[in-house]
C-alpha cells in the first residue's frame, strides 16, 4: 500500500528505531469512503492492509505494512498487538461480495502478523467460524479473545510459536451482543461492552477463559461500545447512542469504579454524538474519546459538523471532567494513548488520517501533520500491552 509521507510523517519515518518504543498497529480498510454523508464502497478499491509503527517520545517510525483483510464495521478494536509488541492479530467482519462488489457480506478471517523481524510479515490466516467484532490479547500474550456481536459470544485463541489456533468458543445468553473487551492490568478480570444487553459486564478471567456468571453487570448508557481500564480499579466506557439514528442526540462516556465487592458506574459526562472509541492514559489521569460529532452525515443535516472531535477528560477525585476537545477529520474511529501519557493518536475515515495530538496542561493540540494513508481509511488501532 502506498504511504503518503507529509513533512511531519517523513521526519518521523527517518527517526531512529530504539529500544523501549511502543508498537502501534493500524487496520486500514480500503473498501469504504464517505460520500454525501454516507458510507460507500469506492469504484476500484485497493487491498486492505495493516500498518505498523513504533512510538517513542511522541514520534512515530513506520515499520511497514502487510496486505490483510480488514473492516470498518464494528468497534475500532479489530486489531491487537501482543504485550511484547512482537505479534499482531487483525480481524475482518465483512468483505466485498464476489458476486456483487457493491455490497458487503460477512467475513470470519483473522490474520496473524509477525512483528519480531525488521518488517511485519503475514504468517497465518485463520477462519474463526464467527464474525469478529473485536480482538484482544490477554496479559500473558498466550491467549487472545475475539468478541462476536453478530454471533453473541466469544472465540478463545491459543497463541504458540507466533501462530494462533481456535481453542474454544463461548456463547452467551440470547440478546447479549458482546462488542469489545478490556483486560484488567493484573490480567485477572475482563470488562465486556455488551451492546445488545445495554450493559457492561465484569468477568473473572482464569486459565485463559471467561468465568461465568459475571461478577457484576452494570448499566452506563445507551449502546456501550468500547471499554478501557484507567489503572487498576477504574475504567471508562463510551456509550455510542442509537447506531445509525442520525438524530443528533449527545452521547456520553461513563466512569466505572471497580474497587470493592460491588463495582458500579460512578460518573457520566457528555462528549458529543457517537463516541466511537475510548482510551485511558497509562497513568490513569486522562481519558480520551474519539467522537464522530455528526461529521458522517450529509451537509444538509441540521446538526452536521465538518469534523470529528477528540474529547479529553480528566479523572480526578473519582470523577470525570471534560477539559478539552480538538477537531480531526470527519468520521472518527480509534483512539489511543502513548506510554508517555501525553501523546494521543486518533483516526478519521474521511481524510484517511492518523492524527497525532499532545496534551499540554489541560489542552489538546496537534503535534504536527497527520499521517495519511493513500489507499484506505484507518479503521481500528491496537497498542502493545493494552
Amino acid at each position: 500500500m502506498p504511504f503518503k509521507p507529509l513533512a511531519f510523517a517523513l521526519a518521523l519515518a527517518l527517526s531512529p528505531l530504539c529500544a523501549g518504543a511502543q508498537t502501534i498497529g493500524v487496520a486500514v480498510d480500503a473498501k469504504v469512503i464517505l460520500r454525501n454523508g454516507e458510507g460507500a464502497i469506492p469504484q476500484q478499491p485497493a487491498a486492505d492492509s495493516a500498518a505498523f509503527f513504533r512510538l517513542k517520545h511522541g514520534q512515530l517510525r513506520k515499520l511497514g505494512e502487510v496486505a490483510v483483510p480488514t473492516s470498518y464495521l464494528g468497534p475500532p478494536t479489530s486489531i491487537a498487538v501482543s504485550p511484547r509488541g512482537d505479534l499482531a492479530l487483525v480481524a475482518s467482519s465483512t468483505k466485498l461480495d464476489p458476486a456483487d462488489p457493491k455490497r458487503y457480506v460477512p467475513d470470519d478471517r483473522l490474520s496473524v502478523v509477525d512483528l519480531s523481524g525488521k518488517t511485519p510479515k503475514l504468517v497465518q490466516t485463520l477462519a474463526l467460524g464467527v464474525r469478529p467484532s473485536s480482538v484482544k490479547f490477554d496479559r500473558s500474550g498466550a491467549t487472545a479473545l475475539v468478541s462476536s456481536n453478530p454471533d453473541n459470544g466469544f472465540v478463545y485463541l491459543s497463541i504458540d510459536n507466533r501462530r494462533a489456533a481456535v481453542a474454544g468458543k463461548l456463547t452467551l445468553a440470547p440478546n447479549t451482543g458482546p462488542l469489545s473487551s478490556a483486560f484488567a492490568p493484573d490480567g485477572k478480570r475482563l470488562l465486556v461492552a455488551q451492546a445488545d444487553a445495554q450493559r457492561v459486564s465484569l468477568y473473572d478471567w482464569r486459565d485463559g477463559r471467561i468465568v461465568e456468571p459475571a461478577v457484576r453487570d452494570m448499566v452506563a448508557g445507551v449502546t456501550p461500545f468500547t471499554v478501557a481500564y484507567c489503572g487498576a480499579d477504574l475504567a471508562v466506557v463510551g456509550n455510542f447512542g442509537i447506531p445509525d439514528s442520525g438524530n443528533g442526540d449527545i452521547d456520553t462516556v461513563s466512569l466505572i469504579d471497580l474497587a470493592g465487592a460491588k463495582p458500579r458506574v460512578i460518573d457520566t459526562v457528555a462528549v458529543g454524538s457517537a463516541p466511537e472509541d475510548v482510551a485511558c492514559s497509562p497513568d490513569g489521569r486522562f481519558a480520551a474519546a474519539a467522537v464522530q460529532n455528526m461529521s458522517n452525515r450529509p451537509a444538509s443535516h441540521p446538526w452536521h459538523s465538518p469534523h470529528s472531535l477528540v474529547v479529553l477528560l480528566k479523572i480526578e477525585g473519582r470523577r470525570l471532567r471534560r477539559v478539552a476537545a480538538a477537531p480531526i477529520g470527519a468520521w472518527a474511529e480509534g483512539v489511543a494513548f502513548g506510554d508517555d501519557n501525553v501523546t494521543v493518536l486518533a483516526q478519521s475515515i474521511d481524510d484517511r488520517a492518523l492524527h497525532v495530538l499532545r496534551i499540554e496542561g489541560e489542552t489538546l493540540k496537534p503535534a504536527g501533520a497527520p499521517v495519511v494513508f493513500e489507499n484506505g481509511a484507518p479503521a481500528a488501532i491496537g497498542v502493545a500491552g493494552r
